[in-house]
């Protein structure tokens, strides 16, 4: 890296778009000129004529930079022994700050008046990011990666500069949790494609017992199982699914809005293609199954309006009370101890051959480099370290070593066969009191850039008797498909706001489906809604969506 720093003249040039190398100082300390690009979003990097700088420790002097996280159950504060351990190594420290609710309303404040933070860490579906990406309000990551972190490359998935980018070309934030090649290849190897968050669903043991364990591996014999159920125990919900996510969808590909809270177990999905065009799912057979499924259990007593109103809190409380015959959740709480009866359990049960899990393996969160970000060398190179295998030991493994001490202390891993596992003791612990055991050494709070392969690993067992039998299970029912992922509309554009009135009027209508006196009434309501909906703009919707469809598949 040359000694010079960058001169008031060279700067100028850089503003007019001529290419010149980025320096620093020799010792480190004043390396935080940022790369000059116009404000458009669509800046071009400044490199060398190898595409990147030649390799450079990063420095590892003291910067704090300002993040927002726009999520208001946010808990940690960069206080944690993982984050000092973090800081330790980079010299990086965070100023964490968070909305107080929900809406939006302080990222949109932000942007309005200019005073962004260093960095924004937010759901990736979040319209917020698409308007910094308009608004030029965001450097690109291949920008910074050349310049300044020409090893990032080699240690992100590949989809991350691969998947992700703007009409321009360019990607302007780094997401979390891709579930890729990478990720597939190791989860298969480690009997862990199907692990503690799949969805499904469970059935109380005794009361399973009592009428003679019968088939239940379809719908029809599964209603049939628990009326005989409800004969017993009259007082008791017999299917319980927590649905009250449907108020609170923000959009009509939602999950929640298609599946009812029915899981995957009728293969309905929130998009579906027809020929080159996208629809929704609520057209589809499946939806409609789903339909037909709810309302038969709601005509025979097994459905209560209970699934549609409760909270979580309330969800959780009756099925840890055993008030339930069967509940839909996930694998790592379908296996539950009913508070009447500590001498039976819930056990997963088997997935319907209807059961359909396509994930879009796309991500959860992305992080996004401001143009206000006082040191975008330090920032991008501080991203790669936390990308890195290394910087996954801080932020999730946490400390290595054979003697578990305390959650605070370690140690939490060893390496087993070439590859990170969790001590027992601790794995134990944390399952107890995940968010307790996180605020005493913040491991896995921290996913400002999960791999989503190196987070999950110290949590696989190849060996696990429990996870080779549910992979067994649903395995042969996942599959991957990222093309509809990341087709949500801006919601304060014309078109967002005629999807919001049809989500509107679907929420007035999918209880009265669920709820009608019998099938026909349900599918008669159901043909009178997507009439409406129709009138509405479904169609318009659905072109909307098939031409980001389109746009997203050509920039690959």
């Amino acid at each position: 890296m040359g000694s010079k720093k960058r001169s008031l003249s060279a700067l100028m040039c850089l503003c007019m778009g001529v290419m010149l190398l980025a320096a620093c100082s020799s010792n480190g300390n004043n390396d935080n000129a940022a790369p000059s690009s116009p404000a458009t979003g669509t800046e071009s990097a400044s490199a060398s004529p190898s595409g990147q700088e030649e390799s450079a420790a990063p420095s590892s002097s003291p910067i704090k930079f300002d993040l927002f996280v726009n999520f208001s159950w946010f808990g940690m504060n960069w206080s944690d022994p993982a984050a000092k351990n973090i800081t330790d190594k980079t010299g990086v420290s965070l100023n964490i700050t968070k909305p107080v609710s929900d809406d939006n309303q302080k990222i949109n404040v932000m942007m309005s008046t200019g005073e962004l933070p260093d960095f924004v860490l937010l759901d990736k579906k979040d319209p917020a990011l698409q308007r910094m990406i308009d608004g030029g309000l965001l450097y690109s990551l291949e920008e910074l990666i050349d310049q300044y972190a020409p090893e990032m490359k080699n240690v992100l998935p590949k989809e991350a500069l691969a998947n992700y980018k703007a009409k321009d070309g360019k990607t302007y934030a780094l997401v979390s949790f891709i579930e890729g090649e990478q990720y597939v290849e190791a989860a298969k190897k480690y009997n862990a494609l199907v692990g503690s968050n799949q969805s499904t669903w469970s059935i109380r043991q005794d009361y399973w017992e009592e009428i003679g364990k019968p088939d239940i591996s379809n719908a029809d014999s599964y209603i049939a199982a628990l009326e005989q159920i409800k004969a017993k125990h009259k007082d008791k919900i017999g299917f319980y699914t927590n649905a009250n996510g449907v108020t609170n969808a923000k959009n009509l590909n939602s999950d929640a809005v298609v599946s009812l809270g029915t899981a995957r177990q009728f293969g309905v999905q929130s998009l579906i293609k027809d020929g080159d065009a996208v629809k929704s799912g609520l057209r589809s057979p499946e939806y409609q199954n789903v339909i037909k499924f709810l309302n038969r259990l709601s005509t025979k007593g097994l459905l209560t309006k209970d699934s549609f109103i409760d909270t979580k809190d309330i969800f959780t409380q009756k099925i840890n009370n055993g008030d339930t015959a069967s509940y839909v959740w996930t694998i790592g709480d379908g296996t539950k101890v009913p508070a009447d009866n500590p001498n039976t359990s819930y056990t997963v049960m088997p997935p319907f051959d209807s059961y359909k899990d396509v994930r879009d393996g796309s991500g959860w969160t992305a992080i996004a480099i401001t143009k206000k970000n006082k040191d975008p060398k330090r920032a991008i190179q501080f991203l790669s370290f936390l990308a890195s295998e290394e910087g996954h030991k801080l932020t999730k493994w946490g400390v290595e070593g054979d003697k578990y001490v305390d959650a605070a202390q370690g140690a939490h891993y060893k390496m087993v066969d070439g590859k990170p596992t969790y001590l027992p003791e601790y794995w134990a612990d944390k399952q107890k009191d995940w968010s307790g055991v996180a605020e005493k050494n913040g491991l896995s709070e921290y996913w400002l850039a999960a791999n989503s392969t190196w987070w999950n690993m110290p949590e696989w067992d190849a060996a696990d008797p429990k996870f080779i039998e549910y992979n067994k299970m649903f395995g042969d029912h996942i599959s991957y498909d990222p093309s509809l992922s990341g087709l949500e509309l801006d919601p304060t554009s014309a078109i967002g706001v005629t999807e919001k009135k049809i989500l509107d009027l679907y929420i007035g209508y999918y209880s009265k489906m669920i709820f009608a006196k019998d099938e026909a009434a349900a599918l008669a309501l159901y043909a009178e809604f997507i009439g409406k909906a129709d009138k509405l703009g479904l169609p318009e919707v659905e072109k909307a969506w098939t031409e980001k469809y389109a746009a997203k598949m050509a920039n690959r």
